[in-house]
């Protein structure tokens, strides 16, 4: 989550020399720190559950979206490098 606030911090810093479009990286970068700090709790717990059971269940979905954030701000990264 913190390196994805000092993506964000970075992409703002970048705004000045390549223009309005790096407000996207910085969207999809707040927006997944954002979602990782929502879910914290409900995962933290869910894992403490499962710690406590002796099973702890991966949680797919997190990894798949925390990927596709990833994915996304790679290739949104490039494409507005490329433009300017």
């Amino acid at each position: 989550m913190l390196s994805l606030v000092t993506a964000s911090a970075l992409y703002l810093r970048w705004l000045p020399h390549h223009g309005l479009p790096i407000l996207l990286l910085f969207a999809v970068s707040a927006g997944a720190a954002l979602a990782i700090y929502l879910t914290q709790r409900r995962r933290y717990g869910a894992s403490a559950y499962g710690v406590s059971r002796e099973r702890v269940d991966a949680d797919v979905n997190a990894v798949l979206w925390t990927a596709f954030a990833g994915v996304a701000l790679g290739a949104l990264g490039i494409g507005v490098v490329l433009a300017a």
